[in-house]
Order: C-alpha cells, then structure tokens, then sequence
C-alpha cells in the first residue's frame, strides 16, 4: 500500500522547489505553509491546506493549496515612479502564476504536475558534494517517490495585508492529485 506519510508536507516542497527552479523567486523568499521564518517583500508562501482521498485506500489524495505572494504597498520618497511596488506585486504574481500553468496539450496542466513532480524528486538527490547538499537532500529523502498526478487551476483571490496595511496579498488556488509513492 502507498504511504500516506506527509503528502501536504511533500507537495509543499515540491511545488516551493519547482518556483525557485523557474525563478519565479528565490529560495529566500519563497516558503512552505510550515515555516515561520519572518519574510520581507516580495515573498511567496505555499500552503496545501485541505486533503481528501480521489480513489479510498490508494494513497491518491486532492489536495487543495494555497500560493500566497505578497509585496510591499509602499512607496520610497525618493521613487521615481511611485506606482513601482504596485508593478513588482504584479510581476511577481504573473512569474508565479505563469509558471503554475504549464501546458502540453493545450487544456491539461500536465507539464506543470510533471515539472512539480521533477523539482519535488530532486530535493533527494544532492545536487553537489557539498555538506550543505548532502543535509538538504537527506532532510528530503521522502521525496524520492513523490508523484504529483494532476494540477488544475481553481481560482485566485485578494488576501490580507499585514497589520499596517503596507502589503498586498494575492492568493492563487489549485487543486494537486498526489500520491506519496512512486506511481510511474
């Protein structure tokens, strides 16, 4: 039987790994719904939230997820175009979105679950002989049968600023088919 074990957790890496590979942001500025590290502006967040079961005792999942990107909404004194944060936010949110819709076939997003699904296997194999890719890839060593199946796009919305109103929130919605173990 498939394991169950942290497909929210998985999806989440994958799909944080597959932004940095596109450079839709980097990975300083892109996180896992998991991780409370204190971001600045520009930032991305991926969160799987809900997970049902597609297909009962497969390890098929629906998982819907949440990629949050928020920008500043302030402006310097000294900008010469003070509607430049506005144009980032929005860049960031096409670089993010862009990359999310990937198609081969003109109405499936397959290209993108295959490329989720390839950035999620890398995080096991380390991509040097550093140390450092060595601990990376063996804090990920559960990703090496992670397969992400379907990807579709369900909608996006405006999300909440920060406490002072100085940030802009966009949320992408999709909906992932995922199993944690190797389906190929």
């Amino acid at each position: 039987m498939p394991s169950f074990n942290a497909i929210r957790s998985k999806l989440n890496r994958a799909i944080a790994a597959y932004l940095v590979s596109v450079g839709a942001g980097g990975p300083d500025d892109i996180s896992t719904g998991n991780d409370i590290s204190s971001r600045g502006y520009p930032n991305t967040t991926v969160k799987a939230t809900l997970s049902k079961s597609e297909i009962p005792l497969t390890g098929l999942r629906r998982i819907t997820v949440h990629i949050s990107v928020k920008g500043s909404a302030v402006s310097a004194p000294d900008e010469p175009n003070p509607d430049q944060p506005r144009l980032d936010h929005d860049a960031r949110i096409a670089a993010t979105y862009d990359a999310l819709m990937q198609s081969d076939d003109g109405h499936t997003l397959r290209a993108t679950a295959d490329a989720i699904t390839a950035a999620g296997r890398a995080l096991a194999t380390p991509t040097d002989g550093t140390d450092a890719a060595a601990q990376l890839a063996a804090n990920n060593a559960d990703m090496a049968d992670f397969t992400c199946e379907g990807w579709y796009d369900v909608g996006e919305g405006d999300g909440e600023p920060d406490e002072s109103g100085a940030s802009w929130e966009e949320i992408l919605i999709f909906e992932a088919l995922c199993n944690a173990s190797n389906t190929d």
